[in-house]
């Protein structure tokens, strides 16, 4: 009698060990399948995932480098981003150059943006240094990229002026021909009619 006592015993520990054990591995696994589909997905927020088309103006170089001319383009960013997530768009288009043939690029398209954030209604543009080291040079070259950069990003509400930076550094100029150590303003006076 003891011992089949003992084994009941025995026995229903086991159960309720294998009952226990059934239930963590059943949990466990609904709740990281979840997050593995999720995960793998890339939709752990439908919302944010929502883009939206904006319009944005753009300037390049007119044909003689004397001018900014604009290009308008439309942009996909999400839904709920900041005036910086735009802004940063809008830097990366500039980089790609303009669509419009008889417009001139303004920033060496091996130029990285490595940071932008908006302070005081002044954008701090960081560049990488292939904005300096890879750019065509000249007065004309200089001009177009510090304007085509300003008024571009001085398009948006809230930017006022524009700093730039490389590698999160104020520079004395660019290319010697502009003095960089201040935000620069708009400039309507290089806008093309």
């Amino acid at each position: 009698m003891r011992k089949k006592g003992r084994n009941y015993a025995y026995k229903k520990s086991f159960t309720i060990v294998l009952l226990l054990l059934f239930v963590t591995v059943l949990l466990g696994g609904c709740s990281s399948g979840k997050d593995s589909a999720d995960k793998g997905t890339g939709k752990e927020n439908p919302i944010a995932e929502t883009k939206v088309k904006k319009s944005v103006v753009l300037y390049f170089g007119d044909e003689q480098a004397e001018k900014v001319a604009a290009e308008k383009r439309i942009i996909e960013i999400p839904r709920s981003s900041s005036t910086a997530v735009l802004a940063e768009a809008i830097v990366k288009e500039l980089i790609k150059g303009p669509q419009n043939k008889k417009l001139q690029k303004t920033i060496p398209p091996e130029a990285r943006l490595l940071s932008l954030k908006i302070q005081n209604s002044t954008a701090y543009v960081n560049f990488s240094e292939e904005m300096v080291t890879k750019h065509w040079g000249g007065s004309a070259g200089e001009t177009m990229t510090i304007f085509s950069l300003v008024n571009s990003l001085t398009e948006l509400k809230g930017i006022d002026k524009v700093q730039i930076l490389i590698n999160n550094q104020k520079q004395e100029s660019l290319l010697g021909h502009y003095s960089t150590s201040d935000p620069f303003a708009r400039n309507e006076d290089i806008i093309a009619p």
